[in-house]
């Protein structure tokens, strides 16, 4: 295959631009990453990659790394969060690969970009480069950087997250605060809940708010995360060593182990959620959104770092006989083929919120209802093959 001319950047060296950048590459298929931080931020918080995502990774060459850093959990276990008695269970593991061709994974954020990093050509991401400004003029796009530099582009990836510059240059921005917020944490202490220490995903249940955690990092530390009720949307944070006794006032009274763990923390971080109006469009001539600039998915099922995933895939797929006059039917392409998916996703996950925060549900129904949900709807999610998706959609390309 030849190299393709057309001058692809990217704006954003998370996950989403990354694994995008790491796909063109085995198709051979050049692209710059723009990056504002003058180094990579290998933020520790953990994450689920669900067998959807988990396909396309595998695919992308990464399995011995995810072998060799992940955590491959064994269940998803429902419990009450004054006494850790199990209220529910969903089975993960083996049963999961044998049913959806592809496991689920816990691990480090900043493993998986240290992976993605190191499956791109060198050179691709240039760090140091803050986007400030999109100029789309009839042959070609000018990005403007907040030290004055430009850089020049036949078609440009927003990558850049929920806090997109790029969206925000094309397209009006509109949220409102959800209500919660939510705390990520790391504790460098082997995974251990009710005395067990084989690996899960551990879901204390209250009224109002709930406290996750799984192992990462092969099993030496511990991720969690919390998510509580806020009247008020707090900053961003990823260093609020502080944090450890809000978040302790914000459970008290819960299970010793919840407790234990926060007090654990190396470190906890906090951001305040909120709700988007989705984007009419995600193209714009030759300018396309991805990842959480198309559609940040509020953090039930896991989804969010998922479906960034499926996006950078269907969009290199997309792109893989791209030229000069093609493009903007390509990017229309990939919009159809990922516009309706992340909807559909995004309405499961806050349909979840509602259903977990009623008053009507006790919380026994309400881990029953959670598990069974998740069963439920899990074919629809881990079962999806982008690829296949892709396919169906551009027939007459093999």
């Amino acid at each position: 295959m030849g190299v393709l001319q057309v001058r692809i950047v990217i704006v954003g060296a998370g996950i989403a631009g990354l694994t995008l950048a790491a796909a063109l590459a085995r198709q051979g298929i050049a692209s710059t990453v723009l990056e504002q931080s003058q180094r990579p931020q290998l933020l520790g918080a953990g994450m689920e990659i669900t067998p959807n995502a988990t396909r396309l990774l595998l695919r992308l060459g990464l399995g011995d790394a995810l072998e060799r850093m992940a955590v491959q959990p064994n269940s998803r276990d429902v419990l009450d969060w004054r006494d850790g008695s199990l209220l529910g269970s969903l089975p993960m593991g083996r049963d999961f690969t044998e049913r959806f061709g592809a496991p689920l994974y816990t691990m480090l954020r900043s493993d998986l970009h240290q992976s993605l990093l190191a499956a791109v050509p060198a050179g691709t991401v240039r760090s140091g480069h803050y986007v400030t400004d999109v100029l789309d003029s009839s042959d070609v796009i000018t990005l403007r950087c907040a030290d004055g530099r430009e850089v020049h582009a036949d078609m440009v990836v927003a990558a850049d997250g929920v806090h997109s510059v790029v969206r925000a240059s094309l397209w009006p921005d509109h949220q409102s605060f959800s209500g919660l917020s939510i705390f990520r944490g790391l504790a460098s202490v082997p995974f251990r809940v009710g005395g067990d220490s084989s690996p899960r995903v551990a879901l204390w249940m209250g009224e109002d708010r709930h406290f996750t955690c799984y192992p990462v990092d092969s099993g030496r530390a511990v991720s969690f995360n919390a998510t509580i009720p806020s009247s008020h949307a707090r900053p961003e944070s990823w260093n609020a060593q502080s944090r450890i006794g809000d978040l302790r006032a914000s459970f008290s009274g819960w299970s010793s182990e919840v407790l234990d763990m926060i007090s654990a923390a190396d470190w906890i971080g906090v951001w305040a959620l909120h709700e988007r109006a989705p984007v009419p469009e995600w193209s714009k001539g030759r300018v396309v959104l991805t990842g959480d600039a198309a559609h940040p998915i509020m953090p039930f099922f896991n989804q969010s770092v998922n479906q960034s995933i499926e996006d950078a895939i269907a969009l290199a797929h997309c792109l893989r006989s791209a030229t000069l006059g093609t493009v903007e039917s390509l990017l229309q392409r990939y919009a159809a083929i990922r516009q309706a998916r992340a909807a559909y996703v995004e309405e499961l996950s806050t349909s979840l919120i509602r259903e977990m925060r009623s008053a009507e549900r006790s919380r026994a129904s309400s881990a029953e209802f959670l598990v069974k949900r998740e069963n439920r709807k899990a074919p629809d999610i881990y079962g999806y093959d982008v690829a296949v998706e892709e396919r169906l959609l551009s027939p007459t390309i093999p």
